[in-house]
């Protein structure tokens, strides 16, 4: 007889505590006679089943597992279950690959289908049943709380007094069933759902709540907010809506500014204006002021909208929506740096000479009346003239030290990659088009300024031993080096051999410029790069070349800038640290952890939107550069478009293509032809696929190669 985990497993789970392994393989050797009588295998009587060596030591290998995993232990000669094979716990959904739980610091795996439609971070009741490769598997009995009540799901059938929904951004395909009413929704419409524990016809009972017809806009918000588990806006939570008071401590002691001209510089929907700038000339100097909504004046520490705030961590920007880290009344009045009317501020005053070097440093309490907001497109038509008023006079200077500044940080390590953002432009609330965005010598102007902000507020700190909260990003790793140099090999890009690190990747880059791979070289080289995060130990910024490096001009919007202003208000005030070292690791983690959730959400409404808009073009050419490559497809680029799609290797019809990793090509076992990351090529767009967010491809010729 040969028996599996999943017997023994069974068997155990049925004995009662206090049992032996003599117990154990009767129990086995039960189990495996009833499955065999029950399967009827056989019209002949069955001989009784028996354990063989292999079996046994099958029976020793698993209870060994369950003895380390805390599931039974051990007393002299008898086996004492400590607990059911059932427990409680948050289950983590990973929509690509198994789902697990964790049971006393062990993960417990859960397949796509055993999760019995639950969803990332519920609270479900998880039964043990297999154990493979050193792993448990569980499987979902009940959900006992949803993270989230409403879900969502497209509706794919009708079946008497049902309507069949499909749940979108699940692992797996996991359908539900509502039971018809009033509304008779149309196949292939989406709707919110909430989903309920009783089930129907095998299928777990929902109820509609709204439906939404396909080229409903609307549904896109929605539908990320929900995929990411985003927060609600705050209009939905009462408790956070009241007045916010100022105590006399915040309110006195403050530096005046009122007199100090001062500007704003923002985009042309922006309405939380966190930072503002002045400038003052002399012969010798030049002294910048950085103004910083003074959020912390307003928020608490350890209130409820605090502790809210660092759950949150960032506010979200979905297209021309946002779920703000604070509420409203904060973010876009008390704390906004309206024009014309009086604010408070955290102002750092910093002094530099002819070289950009920081000659002074000073931080203030301050309170202050922007006389003039401008737009980035403004600022950018005025620094393209030269006029004589007091803006342009202002906003030249500006531009000035923020030169020098950027040339400074360049020749001292910086590395500035040639990468757009996207921008996507509305008509009438639906998506027209998507675009590189351009980038402004305004927007530089400021860049350079938080960046000088950031950087002194971060060295002040350390120098003066006050535990903060720092931007980290480490150097390349020795792995990631290696492989960059391979993807440069290949398209016979000289590294040179400057033992900085930073001077290699500027040489790259300068190699690179104006080439019809540039782009894709700048994409490899960002995804070579560490990721930043936040932590209380100052490890420098790599990207940047500074030695030190902090968030603290955006209090508004990321939690760990808040932070960093209750640092800032100890280095004014002379106390004692507002943090220990402890807590500052867990605000670090935390507030890390919703940032990558943060850009997840901005990269996949991008993605809707550009199903949305492509939907409208099935058939259509497109010029595109190979932009990324797997052992299932190449990824591909549209040139005049920030769009990625992916020509899936089934597409190519005239061979059999290979991935070769180490040459980031992929080859035609046949006729040998090649395609290579960074390779110019016509497309065909084939389908658009709304519920996975994908755009698939096909070649439209056989188009030339982009590089030699």
């Amino acid at each position: 007889m040969t028996i599996s985990a999943k017997k023994i497993i069974t068997a155990v789970d049925q004995l009662h505590s206090g049992f032996t392994i003599d117990d154990l393989n009767k129990k086995v050797i039960k189990i495996s006679d009833e499955i065999n009588t029950k399967n009827k295998r056989s019209k002949k009587k069955k001989k009784e089943s028996q354990t063989t060596s292999k079996d046994i030591l099958k029976i020793y290998e698993i209870l060994k597992a369950l003895i380390y995993s805390g599931f039974i232990e051990k007393n002299k000669k008898q086996l004492i279950k400590k607990t059911d094979f059932i427990f409680d716990g948050k289950i983590q959904v990973n929509r690509r690959s198994d789902s697990s739980i964790e049971y006393n610091q062990l993960n417990i795996i859960v397949k796509k289908e055993d999760t019995n439609s639950a969803q990332n971070n519920d609270n479900v009741k998880v039964r043990i049943y297999d154990y493979r490769r050193g792993c448990f598997y569980g499987r979902v009995v009940s959900i006992n709380r949803r993270k989230r009540e409403l879900n969502l799901g497209r509706v794919i059938g009708k079946r008497g007094n049902l309507i069949i929904f499909r749940l979108l951004d699940f692992q797996g395909e996991i359908n539900v069933c509502s039971l018809k009413n009033d509304k008779d929704p149309i196949i292939g419409n989406f709707a919110e759902v909430l989903l309920t524990n009783n089930r129907i016809s095998g299928m777990t009972e929902c109820k509609a709540v709204n439906y939404f017809e396909e080229d409903d806009e609307s549904f896109d918000f929605i539908r990320i907010k929900n995929r990411h588990s985003l927060p609600d806006d705050y209009r939905s939570i009462k408790e956070f809506n009241d007045c916010y008071n100022i105590t006399e401590e915040e309110s006195n002691n403050r530096k005046d500014y009122t007199k100090l001209f001062t500007i704003t510089i923002d985009g042309d929907s922006a309405k939380d204006f966190d930072d503002a700038i002045s400038i003052k000339e002399n012969k010798k100097s030049t002294k910048l002021y950085v103004h910083i909504a003074d959020v912390s004046a307003y928020v608490k520490q350890w209130s409820g909208l605090d502790i809210e705030a660092f759950k949150r961590g960032t506010s979200y920007y979905l297209g021309d929506k946002v779920i703000p880290m604070l509420p409203e009344v904060l973010s876009n009045d008390l704390c906004s740096l309206k024009e014309g009317v009086e604010r408070y501020t955290l102002t750092v005053e910093m002094s530099f000479n002819s070289n950009g070097d920081i000659i002074k440093f000073e931080a203030f309490r301050g309170i202050i009346k922007v006389n003039k907001r401008l737009t980035y497109n403004i600022a950018e038509d005025i620094l393209n003239e030269k006029e004589s008023d007091k803006i342009s006079i202002t906003l030249h200077k500006m531009m000035k030290l923020a030169t020098l500044l950027k040339n400074k940080r360049i020749k001292n390590g910086r590395i500035d990659l040639n990468i757009s953002d996207e921008e996507i432009i509305y008509e009438d609330k639906k998506v027209k088009d998507i675009r590189f965005s351009k980038r402004l010598k305004s927007q530089s102007l400021i860049e350079e300024f938080m960046l000088s902000a950031n950087e002194t507020v971060a060295k002040t700190l350390k120098d003066n031993n006050i535990p903060a909260l720092y931007r980290v990003h480490e150097k390349i790793s020795d792995d990631n080096l290696l492989a960059l140099k391979k993807f440069l090999q290949a398209l016979n890009i000289k590294t040179g051999k400057s033992k900085d690190l930073w001077k290699l990747i500027q040489n790259i880059l300068k190699s690179a410029s104006g080439k019809p791979y540039e782009h894709v070289v700048n994409l490899v080289i960002l995804k070579s790069m560490m990721q930043a995060y936040y932590g209380p130990v100052p490890l420098g910024h790599f990207g940047l070349g500074f030695l030190d490096y902090t968030h603290f001009t955006s209090p508004i919007r990321r939690y760990p800038d808040l932070i960093v202003h209750r640092c800032l208000k100890n280095f004014i005030d002379k106390k004692d640290s507002f943090y220990k070292t402890e807590e500052l690791i867990v605000f670090g983690e935390k507030s890390s952890e919703m940032e990558r959730v943060a850009q997840k959400a901005e990269r996949d409404f991008v993605k809707i939107k550009s199903c949305r808009l492509m939907n409208k073009h099935i058939g259509e050419k497109f010029d595109a550069t190979i932009s990324g490559m797997t052992k299932f497809g190449i990824f591909v680029t549209l040139v005049d478009t920030p769009i990625e799609g992916m020509i899936p290797l089934k597409n190519f019809t005239d061979d059999y293509y290979i991935l070769k990793e180490d040459d980031f090509t992929i080859i035609g076992r046949k006729y040998n032809k090649r395609y290579r990351l960074g390779d110019k090529i016509r497309v065909r767009l084939v389908t658009v696929d709304m519920e996975n967010l994908r755009i698939d491809f096909e070649l439209a010729s056989n188009g030339k190669r982009g590089m030699p």
